[in-house]
């Protein structure tokens, strides 16, 4: 019970003075003290509340910006960050890092980062502005070795996968319940935006991204490994989360989900006869059991069928993609203003040109970050070898996790790698590896998986 009243309280506290604005100061002073608290009783249950805290993704608890520069992901990274430290001084014993090649990559992405920092500065931008602008590219390298350091040991580990997995299933029920207009959207999932699709409302969240990765774990979870006590409970988050991930209506999200399925079959295949017979059964039950409750779940509360608004989705996007109209159009034409924009640029990018500073008639909004363009948030601002780098990281912890296979659960295995194309198959258009919310939720992610080996995890650790 001390750590559901201190987990509650925190995300209480902390959402209140955020969404008050005034207030970053009371969010450090009053719930820093609540957040230190459960982070040495438990770091496992604090990452993970504050993971979802960042993302708004507590329902009927909106924690939402009241204005200014700071957002709920700074933050979160800064408590991630502060916490391993603590946790490093108060522990003398040497604390498991990252392995050389995951920290060699951090490494030369934060330097990277830098350089692109300081040459903003010499082309006249304020250094908070430069700053405000790219921090969020910074996380990603930061947020990995500090969560692999909090989530090193079994219990850690298991606490926060149980806390995330937990708290992405009962926003997706929300999220379904949102979408088709059974309950306030508004109050329970904290959309950015709305937009009504016949019977179906899109709802824009910070959420649908680690929506999309839970999918993605949890059905990998049950291909892949054989019953037992969480077998219904994870069916049950995989069944709300895939919902939820139809219900996003993002057509480059169903490309990329395919491509990453179709990857992480490949690779279970590759994990002995046992994982291919369970394979093989699972496989076939999800997609008949998926297949019927969307289909039979969706036309409730709603005048039109939301699995023929689905359909229309794709079809259209298929029109678009023929006659280079709609939003494939538009995001064409962005694409080429911007690299007339970058030049020979190209390789170091523009620097973080903030648009209070630097303001571009030819590009929507003025800005050089655009999120419908997906990749060229990075080109633009830290070039092609910041983009490279920043793929590298989640590319070195799949390399880590594929060389020592032993002590790692086989569903995050073939999760990893197919989560892992479904982000770089998604990124000419979407922005999960180049946003704040999106890099939060990448960071962490790999960290879980990176961390398994080191803390010894096994499939039964998801046995409650």
């Amino acid at each position: 019970m001390r750590v559901v009243a201190l987990a509650g309280l925190s995300a209480v506290v902390l959402g209140a003075a955020i969404a008050h604005g005034s207030t970053i100061l009371l969010a450090v002073v009053v719930g820093g003290p609540l957040v230190v608290s459960l982070a040495a009783l438990y770091p496992g249950v604090t990452v993970g509340v504050v993971w979802l805290a960042a993302l708004n993704g507590i329902p009927l608890v909106n924690i939402a910006t009241g204005g200014g520069e700071f957002r709920p992901t700074d933050l979160a990274v800064a408590a991630i960050v502060l916490m391993a430290v603590a946790r490093c001084l108060a522990d003398r014993r040497s604390r498991p890092l990252p392995p050389r090649g995951v920290t060699l990559v951090c490494a030369l992405f934060a330097a990277w980062w830098a350089i692109t920092f300081v040459r903003t500065l010499y082309a006249g931008v304020p250094p908070v502005d430069a700053l405000f602008f790219g921090r969020d590219f910074l996380s990603m390298a930061v947020l990995i070795p500090a969560a692999w350091i909090l989530l090193d040991s079994r219990r850690a580990w298991r606490e926060c996968l149980i806390v995330v997995v937990v708290g992405t299933g009962i926003y997706s029920l929300a999220y379904v319940g949102g979408a088709l207009g059974l309950i306030d959207a508004a109050s329970f999932v904290h959309p950015q935006q709305i937009v009504s699709f016949g019977g179906v409302l899109r709802l824009y969240t910070p959420m649908n991204d680690l929506v999309v990765t839970v999918a993605v774990f949890s059905i990998a979870f049950l291909a892949t490994t054989r019953r037992g006590r969480a077998t219904p409970w994870i069916a049950v988050v995989a069944a709300l989360t895939s919902l939820a991930f139809l219900l996003q209506l993002t057509r480059a999200a169903y490309l990329s989900v395919a491509l990453g399925i179709v990857i992480a079959v490949v690779v279970a295949s590759t994990r002995g006869a046992d994982v291919r017979r369970v394979l093989i059964q699972r496989l076939t039950v999800v997609l008949l059991a998926g297949g019927i409750f969307f289909f039979a779940a969706t036309g409730l509360g709603s005048t039109s069928i939301p699995s023929q608004i689905v359909g229309e989705r794709i079809s259209a996007g298929v029109g678009e993609i023929a006659v280079t109209s709609g939003t494939f159009g538009y995001r064409v034409r962005v694409y080429k203003q911007m690299f007339a924009v970058l030049g020979s640029d190209w390789p170091i990018g523009l620097g973080f040109l903030n648009p209070k500073d630097r303001y571009f008639l030819s590009l929507p909004g003025g800005t050089i970050r655009d999120g419908d363009v997906g990749l060229m948030n990075a080109v633009m601002t830290m070039g092609v070898i910041g983009l490279a780098l920043l793929f590298a990281l989640p590319v070195s912890v799949a390399r880590w996790v594929a060389k020592t296979p032993d002590g790692r659960p086989t569903w995050m295995m073939v999760g990893l790698f197919g989560w892992l194309v479904v982000l770089v198959a998604g990124s000419p258009t979407l922005v999960t590896l180049f946003s704040a919310t999106g890099i939060l939720s990448t960071a962490l992610a790999l960290s879980l998986c990176g961390v398994a080996r080191s803390a010894r995890i096994q499939d039964r650790e998801l046995e409650v």
